[in-house]
């Protein structure tokens, strides 16, 4: 590989991409500045100039998109494959982790992920096990607002007390009872094998903590361990990366400015105390922004001024580009006439005979989605396009879940949970029936010695099944074993028939290849085979057959749903392995472009949260008055500053054009009442942005 870093790089960015590598790096990447550029050159550095392989780095991201981008531009730097590292997003590299050392946790080798819905049933299931009237009483949380809890409990490493009395302090329910819940959903996946997310995470944790020759192991090998979105972090990842890093040898980038999830646990903290655990560690800072004209910057810089943090954490975005126009502050009477004067702008940009602008260059961004209601109605009655950039990810999709649970109770014939979920689709099967007919197989299973599986077909477990679902049933319980079938000779072909020489070809317990010139290659050769029970042909096994029946009885858009299969087909042909497959489908945070901006003809409606990450040459930020944005209910519990980050991230999605508008009046409790300009954009000069208060 021939890299010229200097050249290649600005100033910034090459100093943070060359800094010593066997000492900490922060890096405080602002909005726009190349983040992602720097950390992929960052690990080209490490790789063609200090002598580190591929094996001896760990990257780590948030989502699957994130990750396989930056692997992608990894290997057009470098030429090294994406499965040369061990790299993607927390619980990914986790799930990894625990295939190899879940033992130490309790874990058997074969066991599954939940994801949200299935994990918040089981706790249902648990808390009613120990507590049958829990839910009818009306002042107990309901079991998403229970998982909530203790998911946040968990990922902040507090108790069950700490995290009621610092984010759910309306609840009444005494923290002791929910303490007993939570002990029993831990019990309940013990017994079934399963984990769900933040199981990942914490039994990680657990085991790097409790077992010295693994962390040795892993902290050994691991000479750099490189972290995107540093400020995203919680206090489980965090404390993760400071083990796995405790030789120094941690990259961290991120930008506490652009910190935003705290209602999901992320820490500022993290970057804040960065010095306090790496006494010795480089901080640099890469304040060069493309993105947005030097007028937008100038206003951001002042919203973000007021955060209150020290120097050393405290950026000033600075633009290449060309002077550009002041973003403009525009006052409305209500949330009305704050619609029209947007609609009008639209138009206006878009449809002027010299306009360089699309429907699809515009954002409208809003702190909360019931502030889009009105000015939706408005484009619509305009005839303004647009999309609002939200709605299910395609595998929360119900029938893509109802296809992967069939898979992943073949898998581990221990899941009840996805057993429950399929079942239900089966006549006069219900969670109480479902669970009959659940223990029923697994007692005909230890009674002959055969597969839960196999049992289903027996006529013991079918007089568990009311009459009316015993033909589906049985068509079930066929479509199970042929997916078993499948399951055991896909992982037979991925195995090796016999030991091969110790000179020719082994792998080490972390996935790299190892032996004589060549063995890489041959092994890697031999992996890629095509399979004739590969992972596709079990997910079309799933969808076809009784599953299609009952769900052309369900689904009024059956015929649409069969149409998605194909992208599920898609999918799964990517993998030849099905336990990587199975573990990507169950961990996966599938892109369906809903987070994309379309090429040209919508105008994209967001929150800021979903805007984070994105950039628009025309952004509109509405209801920017105190009590909308920043919310009063965000105000009173002292989260401000966050509020200010939020309207920070909102400001620098705009490249070229930034309008804001501020409602006077709004509707509260079924009054109106009176509203006061954003005091985020009070800390802006006037002389930096147009308005007309």
């Amino acid at each position: 590989m021939d890299i010229d870093f200097k050249s290649e790089l600005n100033a910034e960015q090459y100093a943070a991409v060359t800094a010593p590598y066997d000492k900490p790096l922060l890096v405080l990447a602002g909005a726009g500045s190349g983040k992602t550029r720097t950390l992929t050159y960052r690990v080209a550095w490490l790789l063609s100039e200090c002598g580190f392989s591929p094996r001896e780095i760990l990257l780590l991201t948030f989502t699957n998109k994130a990750a396989r981008q930056m692997l992608d531009r990894i290997e057009i730097l470098t030429g090294y494959q994406p499965h040369m590292f061990w790299g993607g997003t927390f619980h990914s590299v986790a799930y990894r982790f625990l295939r190899y050392e879940g033992a130490a946790a309790g874990l058997e080798p074969n066991f599954g992920i939940m994801d949200a819905d299935d994990a918040a049933k089981l706790l249902k299931a648990s808390t009613e096990e120990i507590f049958p009237k829990f839910f009818s009483a009306k002042d107990n949380p309901k079991a998403k607002l229970l998982a909530d809890v203790i998911s946040y409990a968990r990922n902040t490493r507090k108790s069950i007390a700490g995290a009621m009395r610092e984010r759910f302090d309306w609840i009444s329910t005494p923290y002791e009872q929910i303490e007993a819940i939570a002990e029993a959903y831990d019990e309940a996946k013990r017994r079934q094998n399963l984990c769900d997310f933040d199981d990942l995470l914490e039994l990680w944790l657990k085991v790097l903590e409790t077992d010295e020759s693994v962390l040795e192991r892993y902290s050994e090998r691991f000479r750099n361990v490189l972290v995107d979105e540093y400020q995203d972090t919680n206090s489980l990842q965090c404390a993760i990366l400071d083990l796995l890093a405790r030789g120094g040898g941690i990259s961290a980038v991120g930008d506490n400015a652009q910190c935003i999830y705290s209602w999901r646990g992320a820490d500022d903290g993290n970057i804040l105390r960065f010095r306090e655990r790496w006494p010795n560690a480089q901080i640099n800072k890469i304040e060069l922004n493309y993105r947005s004209t030097p007028q937008i910057l100038n206003f951001a810089n002042s919203v973000i001024e007021g955060l209150g943090v020290g120097e050393e954490f405290k950026k000033h975005l600075k633009s290449p580009r060309e002077d550009g126009e002041y973003p403009s502050v525009v006052k409305c009477s209500d949330a009305a006439s704050q619609s029209m004067r947007v609609v009008d702008a639209i138009k206006n940009l878009v449809e002027r005979y010299d306009s360089k602008y699309s429907y699809g260059d515009i954002a409208i961004l809003y702190r909360a989605n019931f502030q889009a209601m009105d000015l939706q109605l408005r484009l619509q009655q305009y005839s303004v396009p647009f999309v609002v950039r939200s709605g299910v990810k395609f595998f929360e999709q119900s029938h893509i879940k109802d296809v992967v649970c069939q898979i992943k109770f073949a898998a581990n014939q221990s899941d009840f949970v996805s057993f429950e979920r399929f079942a239900r689709f089966i006549p006069k099967v219900g969670s109480k029936t479902a669970e009959k007919i659940f223990f029923a197989a697994k007692a005909e299973a230890k009674k002959n010695g055969i597969s839960t599986v196999r049992a289903m077909s027996g006529k013991s477990v079918l007089a568990k099944v009311p009459p009316a679902g015993r033909e589906v049933f049985s068509k079930a319980a066929e479509t199970l074993s042929s997916l078993e079938e499948m399951i055991a000779l896909c992982r037979e072909d991925l195995s090796p028939r016999k030991p091969e020489p110790r000179s020719a070809v082994q792998t080490d317990m972390f996935g790299a290849f190892e032996g004589g010139a060549g063995a890489e290659d041959s092994a890697a050769e031999g992996l890629k085979k095509v399979i004739s029970h590969a992972p596709k042909d079990m997910v079309r096994a799933a969808c076809e057959g009784w599953y299609l029946d009952c769900m052309k009885n369900s689904y009024e858009d059956w015929a649409d749903r069969y149409e998605s299969f194909d992208a599920l087909y898609e999918y799964a042909s990517r993998y030849s392995d099905f336990d990587e497959f199975l573990s990507s489908a169950s961990l996966e945070i599938a892109e369906d472009g809903a987070d994309t901006p379309s090429e040209g003809g919508f105008v994209n409606m967001m929150t800021v949260h979903q805007a984070k990450g994105l950039e628009f040459p025309v952004v509109f930020v509405i209801g920017a008055a105190d009590g909308l944005f920043p919310l009063q209910r965000c105000i009173d519990e002292g989260g401000e500053d966050e509020e200010r980050r939020l309207f920070y991230v909102a400001c620098t999605r705009a490249k070229d054009l930034l309008v804001i508008t501020w409602p006077q009046l709004s509707m509260r409790n079924g009054l109106f009442e009176a509203l006061e300009r954003s005091r985020f954009i009070s800390d802006v000069p006037e002389e930096d942005y147009k308005s007309n208060c």
